[in-house]
């Protein structure tokens, strides 16, 4: 079981700004911590509105080989259908609906 999931964002507006404490314009809060059901609170956080972006990347380090397991999960229970490139059983990349999951290390 997952217990935790930080987020930090950016856009091309503030991409170049280091402290991630520091809003963004367009987007707001920066920097977000996800305690309880950290998966299913980051799939729907994911999927909120974003009118200026058509695309989401998520980049999660360690992802092919632990992280990307609880988010398939999650997935295959809400009934999306993801497209996954895999390396045996590690993942390389996750697409589903308008999010595109990779692994830092890949």
């Amino acid at each position: 079981m997952l217990n935790l999931v930080c987020v930090q964002q950016f856009c091309a507006r503030c991409e170049e700004i280091e402290d991630c404490s520091v809003d963004c314009d367009r987007r707001g809060r920066r920097s977000h911590t996800f305690w309880n059901d950290p998966v299913g609170v980051l799939l729907t956080y994911l999927c909120e509105p974003r009118p200026w972006a058509s695309k989401i990347v998520a980049i999660a380090h360690n992802a092919k080989a632990f992280d990307m397991h609880f988010i398939l999960n999650r997935a295959i229970m809400r009934k999306w259908k993801p497209e996954l490139i895999t390396n045996g059983l590690k993942f390389i990349s996750m697409k589903m609906q308008h999010l595109v999951f990779l692994d830092s290390v890949s």
